[in-house]
């Protein structure tokens, strides 16, 4: 390993990993990125593919501003890497990005750019779709960033120029920075809530009262599921963590809860309609505009791409509703799945080997 250069860098970029084997090409876009000279890097987790290690330890070999701290936790692991990163941080900014993705060129230097204001305690970038992506994770991105997601859609796409305030469930957890003083005043990622440590930690910077941004420019690549099963479990543990994050006392917001409303009056009037006629009919009305928002955004999606394959859209839709409002009934009255995910491969339900 390289000694810790002495500058003081700019910038420190955390990276949380399950040492899968992408995480070599997120350093390599952040070693070819504009002013990388000026940031460090640190890589918090255990390697345990031997040929992914020795790259690793190649890479900070040839940068020494990419350190590697080889840790690993029983509980809480995804949110005490990212704690043990930043307090090796040297940087009064702390980015923390996942390691599957891949940055902008000029990403070091466009994620900073809001904290030319001294009231900005938190920011976020946008999260793009690949082009390197099998046909599920192609849909799986897509969408994801579709109306069909709501307002969470703003999040996987380039929807603006400038740079603009939001809240706290605006902010996506593979592409944030912290300032310093913000991130320790929050208390860093809650260890013993998962998924979602991120959203917990925008909220309290939030309630803290620092102001958060979005740096449309700031933009990273991010490989979405790419099976169909992991998307549903994907999907699934997003529906759940609303409710737990509702439970952990967060601000209230009525559009995430829409899709388990729709699931539970669906399945209510589809049990009544055989012993009721009017449940019957409510239920051809509620499928019917239903089918004809999953059409419009199919081909509104399909129209902007181009791409008649596109059209699968028609099923990926109804299938992440699904999840997403069958998870938040489930995680009400049956609380506490874990949602830990340990890295994989193989072969998708579409025929072709993807990464995640």
């Amino acid at each position: 390993m390289s000694e810790i250069s002495p500058m003081m860098p700019r910038l420190s970029v955390v990276i949380p990993t399950m040492g899968r084997d992408i995480l070599i090409q997120t350093l390599e876009s952040l070693a070819n990125s504009e002013g990388f000279i000026e940031i460090e890097v640190i890589v918090a987790g255990k390697i345990p593919d031997p040929a992914v290690a020795v790259r690793l330890q190649n890479i900070c070999k040839a940068h020494a501003n990419i350190r590697h701290l080889d840790i690993q936790f029983a509980t809480g692991d995804s949110s005490q890497k990212k704690n043990a990163g930043a307090a090796k941080a040297r940087a009064s900014l702390i980015a923390f990005l996942d390691d599957d993705v891949i940055v902008a060129a000029d990403w070091p230097r466009r994620i900073v750019e809001p904290f030319e204001d001294g009231k900005v305690g938190l920011a976020s970038g946008p999260s793009l779709i690949p082009d390197d992506l099998n046909y599920a994770g192609r849909l799986a991105g897509l969408v994801l960033s579709s109306r069909a997601a709501g307002y969470v859609a703003e999040r996987y796409r380039q929807n603006r120029e400038d740079l603009y305030p939001i809240n706290w469930d605006r902010v996506i957890g593979c592409n944030a920075i912290y300032r310093r003083e913000a991130f320790e005043q929050m208390g860093g990622f809650p260890a013993d809530f998962y998924p979602g440590e991120e959203m917990i930690a925008a909220y309290r910077t939030e309630q803290a009262g620092w102001k958060l941004m979005f740096v449309p420019a700031a933009w990273v690549n991010h490989y979405p599921r790419q099976t169909l099963g992991r998307f549903w479990r994907q999907m699934w543990s997003y529906g759940a963590t609303r409710i737990r994050l509702l439970r952990a006392g967060v601000s209230f917001t009525p559009m995430p809860l829409v899709p388990g409303l729709w699931v539970a009056i669906t399945l209510a009037l589809a049990a009544l309609s055989p012993f009721w006629r009017w449940a019957g009919w409510l239920l051809a009305v509620d499928l019917f505009f239903y089918a004809a928002l999953v059409a419009g955004v199919t081909l509104v999606t399909t129209w902007r791409t181009r791409k008649l394959r596109d059209l699968g859209l028609l099923f990926m839709i109804p299938f992440m509703h699904a999840a997403y409002g069958m998870a938040q009934w489930v995680e009400l009255f049956r609380p506490g799945r874990d949602f830990s995910e340990a890295p994989r491969g193989g072969r998708s339900a579409w025929g072709e080997r993807g990464s995640g």
